[in-house]
């Protein structure tokens, strides 16, 4: 089974965007006047379709087209421009900017609950100079309390930063937010 096929399923009986990331609407300050977006494996873009409702010319990726459908459903029944883009993104060679959609960056890229080290190692390179990250993962202390996720998909007490070379941090915490152990990390490229 693919990740596609997989996230396929996991969508099936979805109608609905999930809600954004309060992290990320949390930080709407620090957004104002960019003027583009994009939510890396944002599913069914929620905080996507924030973003764009904001003004912000926002593209979602995502490896399931069912996800994708039901966001390009809900932007279009609120009259919001949102790009689509199906792409793979665990699988090697990563995907460029351009073949993301982008001529030369983003000035604010969003990746929430999902992890793919090598992908949070090249977020610089998705970024225009002075863009921002956001990134929000569960930690390993999560275990403490939840059996999900599993390990493999969770970073260690103060990894993120370190995961997210290139960029210098604006912010960083970590802690129990509702019922979940994660690392928050606001991160700009230099510029």
């Amino acid at each position: 089974m693919t990740a596609a096929d997989r996230w396929d399923a996991i969508y099936a009986d979805v109608a609905a965007p999930r809600s954004p990331s309060e992290f990320v609407t949390g930080h709407a300050e620090l957004l104002a006047g960019y003027p583009t977006a994009v939510d890396l494996a944002g599913g069914t873009g929620g905080t996507a379709l924030w973003l764009a409702s904001h003004g912000i010319e926002t593209t979602l990726i995502d490896v399931s087209p069912r996800a994708l459908e039901i966001a390009r459903g809900a932007a279009d029944e609120r009259g919001i421009r949102l790009r689509t883009v199906r792409a793979d993104l665990e699988a090697e060679p990563l995907p460029t900017v351009r073949e993301l959609g982008s001529e030369q960056g983003w000035h604010a890229a969003v990746c929430c609950n999902f992890l793919h080290r090598p992908l949070l190692n090249s977020l610089d390179q998705l970024l225009v100079r002075g863009g921002l990250a956001f990134v929000q993962i569960v930690t390993v202390n999560n275990l403490l309390v939840n059996a999900r996720p599993s390990r493999s998909y969770l970073v260690e007490q103060g990894e993120l930063p370190d995961l997210c070379s290139g960029l210098e941090t604006v912010s960083f915490e970590e802690g129990w937010f509702a019922t979940r152990h994660e690392a928050r990390l606001v991160a700009r490229r230099p510029g």
